[in-house]
């Protein structure tokens, strides 16, 4: 993939981002107007809180949208597409549930609706997995292996939670059995105590590490030898995203760079 397309491909997918803000923010201003509607007029009718809650899905899709887009310019990029297909899936179901015409005798729940209740709700929960998940992976260039190596054990315990949920609602709540359920849970518990440690100390000692490197680490040096020559040392993610780059497009470091220049001089 060259250059071009490498950025071609990034303003595409902040394009994506940026239409996923405006979404959150659109949802989120109709939810309230319905809300402050409804406290003015003292009535909340069934239409008023259909779309009231279809917008509330609408801007928790977006939200996960954000999350998963968050590494799609990174090598774990399926991931992320990945999570968005789960989000995107969660979306239709609620929508179908929300507008479900329960007036209607031949709309009555059943096993098309349960059906349709499983899939959001297995749905659901692998498009928030998945969100955590694809957060978490931006700490995959951590300074420092041992943060590394708690990512592996952070993403195994975000994998573990709907490995465990999901049995229990295909089941319509049969699965564990009786004699099990007890050890079953607070297992469960365990994992999400875990879970969330992992989750709350990781960015956080990441951030540390790396506030104390950028003190420790000089500055990239600039030298312009003449008016026609400039040299450039890029350190740390610069270098290492420039050499990669060069090496998938089969050019040197300074073809990388000047291509860069070459568009930013076109906008």
């Amino acid at each position: 993939m060259s250059t071009q397309q490498n950025i071609g491909e990034i303003r595409n997918i902040k394009g994506i981002r940026r239409i996923a803000v405006w979404t959150v923010v659109i949802a989120l201003v109709i939810t309230a107007l319905i809300g402050i509607y409804t406290i003015v007029s003292g009535e909340l009718g069934e239409t008023q809180s259909k779309v009231m809650l279809t917008t509330l899905a609408v801007a928790a899709f977006s939200v996960l949208a954000l999350c998963h887009l968050a590494i799609v310019e990174r090598d774990v990029k399926a991931v992320g597409w990945i999570g968005i297909g789960m989000s995107a899936l969660a979306l239709l179901t609620a929508a179908v549930l929300i507008w479900w015409d329960f007036g209607d005798y031949s709309y009555q729940p059943g096993g098309i609706y349960m059906n349709i209740t499983k899939t959001f709700a297995i749905s659901g929960l692998a498009a928030v997995s998945l969100a955590h998940a694809n957060l978490m992976l931006l700490l995959q260039t951590a300074p420092l292996r041992w943060i590394r190596s708690s990512l592996s054990v952070a993403l195994i315990l975000i994998a573990i939670v709907p490995m465990l949920v999901i049995p229990v609602i295909l089941t319509d709540g049969n699965f564990p059995p009786q004699s099990f359920q007890d050890v079953y849970w607070r297992f469960f518990a365990v994992i999400l105590i875990l879970d969330a440690l992992c989750t709350i100390a990781l960015p956080v000692a990441t951030l540390i590490v790396r506030g104390q490197n950028k003190q420790d680490t000089a500055s990239p040096t600039i030298t312009a030898s003449s008016s026609k020559a400039v040299t450039i040392t890029l350190t740390g993610v610069a270098a290492s995203w420039v050499n990669s780059q060069a090496l998938a497009s089969s050019q040197t470091a300074e073809q990388v760079v000047t291509s860069l220049i070459a568009v930013a001089r076109k906008k």
